[in-house]
């Protein structure tokens, strides 16, 4: 079965417990150690550890292999097969518990009365759950280009594959907490039937912490991401300054032209930089930076080329005003300043997030029917 099979089959896990999800994925990545020795503490029997996070999830005292490891790295050995398979598979599965948190937030919103309205009337909710949205949708689009990768045995897959789990975990995380402020009081209440939510967020934010090889993703791509930066036919910030990718966005996306220039501006500011080592690994700070930034750039490249291809249909990966807030929220990112999204990009997002809350569809494509091309 192909990592994409796995994480298809395990998201409607995640969408009710992020531990029955890892449970689901156990055939693919095997059964997890718990990361670091501060976070739990060993079961009486001492067969297994429990943590404040993932209640329900028996993390092993040793990792457990997988019983259908996926070969991606044969070269490298099965050991390196099953990080690559765990750093592409978890978060990308994950986003299935951001998805039911959203949906939760949005059924909340619906029923909560304040000043004579719900919830979504007001102007600042709006914008929470949109800015939520545009992170999940970013996240499905990096995380799915990482499978592509992971399933294809690429030669790019490790570096790409770790940049995708440092920033996925990531938005899932933030995304989880713009979700927790939109919930208010019944975030942290945990009230029925809402409770669903608080769960989510606590494991969303922690699951970079207690999964080893999500922990270290960033280290771990920072000695590989000048190579990479430097590989002109696969790296995502040399995608982001392609005539073709801005002739496309100023004919069918013009609102996301302006983005899109100070994005491929950055990109070639990075890849400017790399050429003139001017960003070596001496520095271990320096060299983590590096490799975050690459990571946003390589989002907004998987971004991109999601909404290229799925141009003519009906899913929310083509839609330009979806694309075009997915673009924004890397760029606050990337200049570390995020102003709100503007009001049609935000009136765009909420009503796609209350469609799909109403017909109990997924808010996001999923990575076995993505549309983005290996980067």
């Amino acid at each position: 079965m192909s990592i994409a099979e796995s994480v298809e089959r395990a998201r409607p896990a995640f969408q009710r417990d992020v531990s029955a999800g890892l449970d689901a994925l156990e055939p693919l990545i095997g059964r997890l150690a718990v990361g670091g020795t501060a976070v739990g503490g060993t079961a009486p029997d001492g067969s297994h550890l429990v943590t404040s996070a993932l209640r329900t999830y028996r993390f092993g005292t040793t990792a457990q292999p997988a019983s259908d490891i996926v070969p991606v790295a044969v070269v490298q050995g099965s050991g390196f097969a099953r990080v690559i398979a765990i750093r592409a598979a978890v978060p990308a599965a994950a986003l299935g518990a951001l998805d039911a948190a959203l949906r939760e937030s949005v059924d909340y919103s619906h029923s909560r009365q304040l000043y004579g309205g719900t919830v979504l009337d007001i102007p600042h909710a709006r914008s929470l759950l949109a800015a939520a949205l545009a992170d999940a949708l970013t996240a499905d689009a990096l995380s799915s280009a990482a499978v592509c990768l992971a399933d294809a045995h690429a030669p790019a897959a490790p570096v790409a594959v770790a940049l995708s789990a440092h920033l996925t975990c990531l938005l899932l995380a933030e995304a989880a907490q713009q979700v927790s402020v939109l919930a208010g009081s019944t975030f942290y209440a945990r009230i029925a039937p809402f409770e669903l939510i608080e769960q989510h967020v606590r494991d969303l934010s922690a699951l970079s912490t207690l999964v080893p090889d999500l922990a270290d993703a960033l280290p771990s791509a920072a000695a590989a991401v000048e190579a990479w930066c430097g590989d002109a036919g696969s790296t995502a910030p040399r995608a982001l300054l392609q005539p073709d990718v801005a002739a496309v966005i100023a004919s069918d996306a013009p609102g996301a032209v302006e983005v899109h220039a100070e994005l491929a501006a950055a990109a070639g500011a990075t890849v400017a930089a790399v050429d003139a080592g001017g960003h070596g690994t001496a520095d271990p700070h320096q060299a983590l930076e590096l490799a975050h930034r690459v990571a946003l750039l390589t989002a907004a490249a998987a971004v991109i080329d999601g909404w290229r291809q799925a141009r003519g249909s009906e899913a929310i990966a083509a839609d330009p005003l979806a694309m075009e807030a997915c673009l924004r929220r890397i760029r606050g990112r990337v200049v570390r300043r995020q102003p709100p999204l503007p009001t049609d990009l935000v009136a765009r997002l909420v009503a796609h997030a209350e469609a799909r809350a109403a017909s109990g569809e997924e808010m996001a494509i999923g990575p076995a029917r993505a549309t983005v091309t290996p980067l």
